[in-house]
């Protein structure tokens, strides 16, 4: 009876044996899964790949309301050079990827410099850090940020009532003229700035030719004190923060914000971004400032910067670093002034917001030389607001 009792012992002890073997060989295949996972993640993200882009849907034209033989004439016109070096093209209706084409060698992976674009973003950044607290008001005076500067504020008692709304509306005052000349023209005051050692002080100094509030005249600079201002209310750098309260809570994890002088970020034209990630954008201001449901940016900075402050040349508005043109040209709905909110970049560097539509539509391109210049100004009206069949 002991041997068997030692056999029945010896083959529990080979059965438990076994069974270790398989857990662990279960364990070790769960922890090369894991491995592989995180390996395939971290390659995906070294070539780009945004794992959070499978929250996309996407929909066909008819399914969106949209002629899709419209749209298809325009990915034609595109394609042939029609309008220039057009990148990428997205259309976005009801949250859904309509549309998305890339053209000359561009990706859904590739960034690109969204030239001005940066100023709405920047403007939406501002909005939240006045939904914080950390700007107590628009109409703080700009000096009172900028106490190393205050010798630059007697030169003219009207420096001494710019506020931060000012600069928001690019009704500053400020001597400033960058659309007449070539930005690599010295009389530029865009390519002084960048020769100077302090952007600040340089944007500061400028002489003033008119009352703050009285009178649009486009000024870089004042988005660069914009962005010098949000980071000493926040205490950290733009591009800190904006990881922190923008692009992280959208999922934009492929970016980059170029520096300006002395260690300020270009909140002017600095910032790299993806068109799907601009089309991020474009949604929460779609969709008054919230993104799947969680407030981004608040309502109302939504509305009172998308929305005409200040007449500028033509039918064109301006509000807070944003755009609005008239809406024409839909069966859907009554034509409206100030329809269209643009975020507006050199080059064909485009989001536009057609809230009455629930419409978001995303251009990058080359077009900073040559006769093609804000095609998609003239190609967004002209070929998706019209493709609209249904509201």
């Amino acid at each position: 009876m002991p041997a068997v009792h030692t056999m029945i012992d010896s083959s529990k002890n080979s059965s438990l044996t076994i069974l270790r073997l398989q857990a662990r060989s279960l364990w070790s295949l769960h922890i090369l899964a894991a491995a592989v996972v995180l390996l395939l993640f971290c390659s995906c993200a070294d070539v780009g790949v945004d794992p959070v882009d499978i929250d996309w849907k996407t929909a066909s034209p008819q399914q969106a309301g949209m002629d899709g033989a419209m749209l298809a004439t325009l990915n034609s016109r595109i394609t042939s050079g029609l309008h220039g070096e057009i990148r990428s093209l997205l259309v976005v209706r009801h949250g859904m990827l309509v549309m998305e084409e890339y053209y000359r060698g561009s990706s859904r992976y590739a960034s690109h410099q969204v030239y001005s674009v940066t100023k709405s973003v920047t403007s939406a950044l501002i909005g939240i850090a006045v939904e914080q607290h950390l700007i107590p008001s628009l109409q703080t005076n700009v000096f009172s940020y900028f106490p190393e500067h205050a010798d630059l504020a007697h030169t003219n008692p009207q420096k001494q009532s710019m506020t931060i709304e000012h600069l928001l509306t690019m009704t500053s005052g400020l001597e400033w003229d960058e659309l007449s000349v070539s930005y690599n023209d010295s009389r530029n005051p865009i390519t002084r700035m960048m020769g100077s050692p302090d952007w600040i002080r340089f944007v500061l100094a400028q002489p003033m030719v008119s009352t703050p509030g009285a009178q649009f005249k486009y000024n870089s600079g004042c988005s660069v004190l914009l962005g010098e201002i949000l980071k000493r209310s926040a205490g950290k750098s733009v591009s800190e923060y904006a990881r922190e309260r923008l692009f992280n809570p959208l999922g934009i994890y492929q970016w980059e914000w170029e520096p300006g002088s002395s260690n300020i970020t270009n909140t002017g034209w600095g910032l790299h971004l993806r068109p799907r990630d601009m089309a991020r954008i474009g949604l929460i201001f779609l969709d008054n400032g919230a993104w799947h449901g969680q407030p981004i940016v608040s309502a109302s900075w939504v509305q009172t910067s998308t929305s005409r402050t200040i007449g500028t040349s033509g039918n064109f508005g301006y509000g807070y670093q944003w755009w609005m043109m008239p809406l024409q040209g839909s069966a859907s709905v009554e034509p409206k002034p100030d329809g269209i909110k643009v975020a507006w970049g050199w080059g064909d560097q485009f989001i536009f917001v057609v809230p009455s539509l629930d419409l978001v539509v995303v251009s990058t391109a080359n077009n900073k030389t040559g006769s093609y210049h804000d095609e998609a100004i003239r190609f967004v009206p002209e070929y998706v607001i019209k493709a609209v069949i249904r509201p």
